[in-house]
């Protein structure tokens, strides 16, 4: 019996997947656990598993392109299976999941019959392309001259080959580099070596530039992860009433504590502390005494959730946009395990090699912008948190201490609040307490 392969629900907070790269062909077997595709989705790029076994007879949709979850994308049964009613039943009425109908060679309408413009036919034997074939767009660049569009496994395959993708033609939909055309390219390079590039003659340089409308602004399409992050921040910036609290720490002796420790791990090849560890350590602590700042304020099931685990998001940048992932029960954790976990984790967000049990189910979350040399910032909290900290960069300055005026320490750190749960005094003792794990660091070893 043939098994429709809808598209998956791969995080918490996706809404449509962009099949990224197909690694099976239509006609070849597959075994239940082999990976069928890959599909970006807003936090990672992840791998589409086969859970039957049987041939994939019917890819529904191109490389590249973008589906809601639940729409068919192939079916797998027995070589020669009928799978019409599969097609039939996922007809969303775009007609974009129907078996295309034959060609009837002897009906005198069917040269007068208006192309299907979605469906995409293989080049014909004689190398040309049909009149339904989208015409390959320009090295380098679509159709208006914009920037290069590709798919993560076509830029991947790209780089492991030193492949240039501006001297690459995109067959997917708008002209998208894809898997195939990278690999054509780099076929083609092994083939015929290119020629060494004559010298040009010199030209003379023209004083001014020449008015180019087209070159005042590249363009790019929403990726997946975009999209994401601006439905749920504006969501949560406009339904959480946010307020801000901002407190000046003394880290003097944190900073003394954070060279001592990495001394010893050192010496004892261990992971060394950053002091965003020790930040990550104060509040789950923190956290531990302040239950209504490690909530969630859940009006569709008409509670405040307090949540009896502490499990920190933490904020890293990567090219696409932001990802969070989590350290679990962090408040149990010692600074060594922290500061390996976290480590391992950044890696691999910046990789967006994370499961979605990596970044999903955080209870509080920081994001640190003090590597950047930024003071002081305000942060929108990452729903379904109460609440987020901001961490500014730690910056030398001159302090008053017993009537004369010494050089000193200082951190800015700014709570974001979601006023529906945590209340001004409550943000502002949750703040106290983290500062005091920071002022007192030797209380984070506890």
């Amino acid at each position: 019996m043939a098994i429709p392969i809808e598209m998956p629900k791969l995080s918490d907070t996706m809404e449509e997947g962009v099949l990224s790269a197909w690694l099976v062909d239509e006609g070849e077997e597959v075994s239940s656990g082999d990976i069928l595709a890959q599909v970006e989705t807003d936090k990672a790029t992840m791998d589409l598993e086969a859970f039957d076994e049987g041939i994939l007879l019917k890819k529904m949709i191109e490389e590249g392109d973008a589906v809601p979850i639940g729409q068919l994308i192939a079916v797998i049964g027995e070589e020669g299976e009928d799978i019409s009613d599969i097609l039939s039943e996922h007809d969303d009425g775009t007609g974009a999941a129907e078996e295309p109908e034959p060609a009837d060679e002897s009906s005198d309408d069917a040269a007068a019959q208006t192309p299907d413009t979605d469906a995409v036919e293989e080049p014909v034997g004689d190398g040309q392309l049909s009149d339904r074939t989208p015409e390959p767009v320009p090295a380098g660049t679509d159709a208006e001259g914009r920037r290069i569009k590709a798919s993560p496994l076509a830029r991947r395959i790209a780089d492991e080959h030193d492949v240039d993708l501006l001297q690459v033609d995109g067959s997917g939909p708008e002209g998208r580099i894809v898997r195939r055309d990278v690999e054509a390219r780099i076929e083609e390079r092994e083939r015929a070596p290119e020629p060494a590039q004559t010298p040009q003659p010199a030209m003379e340089t023209p004083s001014y530039d020449l008015p180019d409308d087209e070159a005042l602004y590249e363009s790019e399409n929403i990726s997946q992860m975009r999209k994401t992050i601006a439905r749920r921040l504006a969501e949560s910036k406009y339904s959480s009433p946010h307020f801000y609290l901002t407190v000046d720490i003394d880290v003097e002796r944190a900073v003394e504590l954070r060279s001592e420790l990495n001394e010893l791990a050192e010496q004892q090849d261990r992971a060394k502390i950053s002091f965003n560890d020790l930040i990550t350590k104060a509040c789950a602590l923190s956290l531990k005494n302040h239950p209504y700042v490690n909530a969630s304020y859940l009006a569709d099931e008409g509670e405040i959730r307090k949540h009896n685990h502490v499990h920190i998001g933490i904020a890293v940048a990567i090219d696409e946009g932001l990802i969070t992932p989590v350290v679990r029960n962090a408040d149990r954790k010692g600074l060594t395990e922290i500061a390996r976990e976290t480590r391992e984790l950044a890696e691999r967000a910046r990789n967006r090699d994370l499961e979605p049990e990596e970044f999903e189910g955080a209870t509080f979350t920081t994001s640190n912008l003090g590597m950047f040399g930024v003071e002081e910032f305000t942060a929108i909290i990452n729903p379904p948190n109460s609440a987020i900290l901001a961490i500014g960069e730690i910056r030398d300055t001159p302090v008053v201490e017993d009537g004369e005026v010494v050089p000193g320490k200082r951190m800015k750190v700014t709570l974001s609040c979601d006023h529906r749960v945590v209340d001004g005094a409550l943000g502002a003792q949750f703040l106290d307490s983290v500062r005091s794990y920071l002022e007192e660091p030797m209380n984070l070893l506890l």
